[in-house]
């Protein structure tokens, strides 16, 4: 492996790391305690679940199907019903 792109992608992740924790830091210091700690929670139930805004959504689209097959009546096929009108 390359040792100067192993280096570089170590100093991205570092400086990255670093710059999220001191904006963290920066809104916490100057905003308000209210503020920062609904932010942590929100961060701690994203962490928790990821996908919780994707699931719902499918969730909801799945609803809508259900619902959808339930209205709309079970059509026969078409051939079938040519005969049966033919006897």
């Amino acid at each position: 492996m390359d040792l100067d792109r192993a280096f570089l992608v170590v100093c991205i992740t570092v400086f990255a790391v670093v710059a999220i924790n001191v904006g963290i830091y920066l809104s916490v210091r100057r905003g308000d305690d209210v503020n920062a700690i609904n932010m942590f929670r929100k961060a701690a139930r994203r962490a928790r679940d990821p996908w919780k805004d994707e699931d719902d959504a499918l969730e909801e689209l799945s609803n809508l199907v259900a619902r959808f097959k339930d209205q709309t009546p079970e059509r026969d096929n078409p051939e079938e019903n040519q005969i049966e009108q033919e006897k």
